[in-house]
């Protein structure tokens, strides 16, 4: 999340509210490939599949918090203008990712609508990968701090990446080489807003989900943000989490991709978005995800073979032939026919230095 500045701004959250335990990795201890830091943050990714990312300490990470504090008056100024107006830029999926999403036309868990609405920037977009597409007029003249938000949060994805390669025992590159910043993908930066609910009516305001992609590194400053206990039933409230946002860090989390890369190793976990507690569910809530998806023709079989920790195929199982883009449009079609529920991938057992180390989670889908 931003500053300590940038959040004085805003109502606190509240020290008696039950919060996930994510672990804290510090960017700067991963630029310097500081091993211990490198473990901390894989035990992480197969554990919940979260983990908070501290750039306090490092210029890199200070700028790259200058940058999202400016991504946050971006949002501002979208969603200030009118909802006809942003309608004129509406995103169609499956056929369009890109452009505005207004509050209410998709459904939460109950078949009652949502309460969320966001814009998509197109990365290909940003970076001339693709054709322009219309944009309003805050997010064209912003052109140039969206390219330089999105090459610097890429160099992110990459360090993480890179971190992943060396404990999964792969090439170095393997992973950061099938998203690259270069070639067409769906990945885009979402600029969010979540109104305040009435306190007679407050649920979730975006339904429980894993992401499709490979990673997302999210910013907020009001909470809001809750993550499924791995293991646990969806159906049963007490079961959901609050993550803390905190001054100088950022929520990173790993999506289905990765879990279909590894087979099973790294782990996508449920969450979802309701009111914030305390006095900032009386603010309207405001965040940002740069939401990375694998370039279209990447394979998305497992990264198995050679010294990789990632199993190779067992009896009876088969691996994933399709690229990124057949893959998305597969599993779209899957959830919409509903036989692809959202829940909890991964976490895999594997054998670390010789011994088995388990990590207690609800299934393994690879």
């Amino acid at each position: 999340m931003p500053t300590q500045a940038y959040f004085d701004q805003f109502p606190p959250f509240p020290d008696d509210v039950q919060t996930a335990g994510l672990q804290r990795v510090s960017f700067a201890k991963l630029l310097s490939q500081d091993e211990a830091e490198a473990k901390t943050l894989f035990e992480a990714c197969r554990a919940w599949g979260f983990f908070v990312l501290d750039f306090e300490g490092c210029e890199e990470g200070q700028s790259f918090l200058q940058k999202a504090e400016d991504m946050f008056e971006l949002d501002k100024e979208l969603n200030s203008m009118d909802v006809a107006e942003l309608m004129n830029y509406a995103y169609k999926p499956p056929h369009s990712l890109f452009g505005y999403k207004e509050s209410g036309n998709l459904k939460i868990e109950d078949g009652r609508p949502d309460r969320v609405e966001f814009y998509n920037v197109g990365r290909d977009d940003m970076m001339g990968v693709s054709a322009p597409l219309p944009n309003p007029p805050c997010i064209e003249k912003k052109r140039p701090a969206l390219k330089s938000y999105m090459e610097q949060a890429q160099s992110v994805v990459r360090l993480i990446c890179d971190t992943l390669d060396s404990q999964l025992h792969l090439p170095s590159g393997t992973l950061a080489s099938l998203q690259p910043l270069d070639k067409p993908s769906g990945t885009a930066l979402r600029l969010l807003r979540y109104l305040p609910q009435p306190t007679t009516d407050r649920r979730t305001s975006l339904l429980g989900h894993t992401d499709i992609g490979s990673l997302t590194i999210l910013f907020n400053v009001t909470g809001g943000l809750q993550l499924l206990s791995p293991g646990t039933d969806p159906t049963d409230e007490a079961n959901w989490r609050y993550v803390k946002p905190a001054p100088g860090c950022a929520i990173v989390n790993l999506g289905d991709a990765m879990v279909e890369w590894s087979a099973g190793v790294l782990r996508s976990n449920m969450h979802r978005v309701t009111f914030a507690p305390g006095a900032a569910g009386q603010v309207p809530r405001y965040s940002h995800a740069y939401l990375v998806r694998p370039e279209a023709e990447a394979p998305m079989k497992r990264l198995a073979g050679g010294d990789s920790l990632i199993p190779e195929l067992a009896q009876g199982e088969e691996d994933n032939m399709m690229n990124a883009k057949e893959w998305e449009a597969h599993k779209a079609v899957a959830i919409r026919q509903g036989k692809d529920n959202a829940r909890s991938r991964g976490g895999r057992e594997i054998k670390l230095k010789g011994e088995k180390v388990a990590i207690a989670v609800s299934e393994v889908a690879a």
